[in-house]
């Protein structure tokens, strides 16, 4: 078929609708296809490669979206670190958006004209409205969460149960009485005092006799001034323990397999764009492409910034503690999240809002319309033609003025059904709609 003006306008919204909600690639395959034979024609590109292309890189997506939803469900399992939390939350969502998407492919492959006599077009728009504000909406409880991490103030449990216990050795002979004296013991109060002797710090020679390999590193790198503590200082440093080293080796593993994830997610970007594409011409492997990169760029951001805050605590201590770093990264990839569902949550409303089509394609339809009135014994008017998105495609309403009222019925029934055969074969059309109504003038006479 002779392509248009019209079918290149539609081939460049749909590119631009691509950039624009990264997520649309998430679709079913009905429309995905139909997507994929128009683009290809535009860019004169056999369709045949152009469907293998697309069916073999959005297929093996949707299978790695399932690997990466499970790798980094175990990871958050071990390591219990919010960023991995906000990433998993983001890839199963990507994972069930994928299935609401067959789902809803399968319903509106199976059409029920009783039913639904309008069709079962915005089907897939609901589903996808539904589902992308309910992430939204996870995502914010999930960046609230991280907030609250961020606000709250340290946890000083374990201090006040080892200053209590102390507190009541009183009666006990041998270093408790040490201990005890270093306490200003009150009706439920209990406060160290502000000096106290000096002690051999007993947790060097512990760990390094006793610990793990972890421990016994943590002991060696111990500074040389924490070698004589007082018994506060001791205290503090039981009640808040935590092994630097087993936390270093932790942050490794997390992050070689966010690395390994960021990897998958570079190499496909890279073959969508040096490869795939070109191939296809494919609107929905511009948006896979664009949600690839997004997320390749999020997540190594998120795995620089983890391993600078480890490595540079000196100067990230200057604009907040090290326990906050996780959740401050977690927060702000919850953000970024947020606003890539956002994008699809605004175009499917656009759709279920029945926006008119963009002027270029409404005038590109007009045109046809009245190209195919030439020499007919119907015109119509601009005001008479309604093109407006009614789900994967567009609906045109169109009210046809018969010239004479002596026209024969059908006269006018041939023209009716060859426009409407000859507007349903344009590009991102989904129904056409065709009345016909008698001059202004007769009504009246």
């Amino acid at each position: 078929m002779e392509r248009s003006a019209l079918a290149a306008t539609a081939s460049a919204d749909r590119h631009e609708r691509a950039t624009r909600s990264s997520k649309a690639w998430i679709a079913n395959e009905d429309d995905r296809d139909m997507a994929t034979v128009h683009d290809a024609a535009q860019a004169g590109i056999s369709q045949a490669e152009a469907m293998q292309v697309v069916k073999c890189t959005t297929r093996f997506a949707t299978v790695m979206c399932v690997i990466i939803a499970i790798v980094k469900i175990g990871v958050y399992m071990y390591t219990k670190a919010e960023v991995v939390r906000t990433s998993a939350l983001d890839s199963i969502g990507d994972l069930v958006a994928n299935m609401i998407s067959l789902y809803t492919g399968y319903r509106m492959a199976n059409p029920d004209s009783r039913r639904y006599p309008a069709g079962q077009g915005k089907f897939q728009s609901i589903g996808c409205l539904v589902f992308s504000m309910l992430m939204f909406t996870l995502m914010f409880g999930n960046a609230l969460g991280n907030v609250e991490s961020l606000l709250e103030s340290k946890d000083d449990i374990g201090m006040k149960s080892i200053t209590r216990f102390f507190c009541q050795t009183e009666g006990l002979g041998g270093d408790f009485k040490d201990w005890h004296k270093d306490i200003d013991c009150k009706a439920d109060e209990y406060e160290w005092k502000k000096s106290g002797d000096e002690i051999d710090n007993p947790l060097i020679p512990f760990f390094l006799q006793n610990g793990d390999d972890a421990e016994k590193e943590w002991a060696q790198d111990m500074d040389k001034d924490q070698e004589k503590i007082t018994r506060k200082e001791l205290a503090e440093l039981i009640s808040a323990y935590e092994n630097k080293a087993e936390s270093w080796q932790e942050l490794k593993e997390q992050n070689t397999v966010l690395a390994l994830c960021a990897t998958y997610k570079f190499c496909l970007w890279l073959f969508c764009v040096l490869y795939a594409i070109p191939k296809s011409g494919s609107s929905v492997l511009v948006a896979l492409a664009t949600d690839k990169r997004n997320d390749f760029v999020c997540t190594t951001t998120v795995i620089i910034a983890t391993f600078f805050a480890a490595t540079a605590t000196d100067f990230v201590e200057n604009f907040m503690s090290e326990d906050k770093v996780d959740p401050f990264v977690s927060f702000c990839l919850s953000i970024f999240i947020m606003y890539s569902w956002a994008g699809l949550m605004i175009e499917h409303l656009t759709i279920l809002s029945q926006e008119t089509a963009n002027t270029q394609y409404c005038e590109g339809i007009m045109t046809e319309i009245q190209n195919l009135l030439q020499g007919s014994p119907c015109s119509v008017d601009s005001k008479d033609v309604k093109i407006y998105q009614s789900g994967a495609g567009n609906t045109i309403e169109a009210t046809l003025v018969v010239s004479s009222a002596s026209t024969h019925f059908s006269e006018v029934a041939k023209v009716r059904e060859m426009v409407e055969k000859k507007l349903a074969r344009l590009e991102d059309v989904e129904r056409v709609l065709v009345f016909t109504a008698m001059p202004t003038a007769t009504l009246h006479g």
